[in-house]
C-alpha cells in the first residue's frame, strides 16, 4: 500500500527536501535539505487520504502558531510543496522519527 503524503522540494536544487528538523538534516547542505526522503518532512493525512493544498495552508498556519521561530515566507520562498507517495516501510521510519 502507498501513503500520499506531501514534502517541500527545494526549488533551484536536485533531489533536496526540506528537513524534518536538525536531527534529520543533510549538514553538507547549506539549509540541511536531505536527499533522503524519510529524513524530508511530510504532510501524512491520518486516514492516509491525499493531502490537499488546504492541508498545506494549515501547516503554514501551524508553524507560525509555534512559539518558536519558524519562517514560513522562507518555506514558502525556497520550497515547493509536492505530492507523493511513500511505502510502509517508508512509513515506519518516519513514525519512530516523529514518534507517533
Amino acid at each position: 500500500m502507498k501513503i500520499p503524503t506531501i514534502v517541500f522540494k527545494a526549488k533551484n536544487k536536485e533531489n533536496r527536501y526540506l528537513c524534518n528538523g536538525p536531527d534529520c538534516g543533510d549538514w553538507s547542505d547549506e539549509f540541511l535539505d536531505t536527499q533522503e526522503i524519510t529524513d524530508a518532512l511530510h504532510i501524512i493525512k491520518t486516514d492516509f487520504k491525499k493531502p490537499t493544498e488546504e492541508d498545506v495552508q494549515n501547516f503554514y498556519k501551524f508553524m507560525e502558531s509555534l512559539p518558536f521561530n519558524n519562517d514560513v515566507e522562507f518555506i514558502k520562498k525556497h520550497y515547493d510543496p509536492v505530492a507523493m507517495e511513500i511505502t510502509q516501510e517508508q512509513l515506519e521510519i518516519i513514525r519512530m522519527h516523529d514518534e507517533w
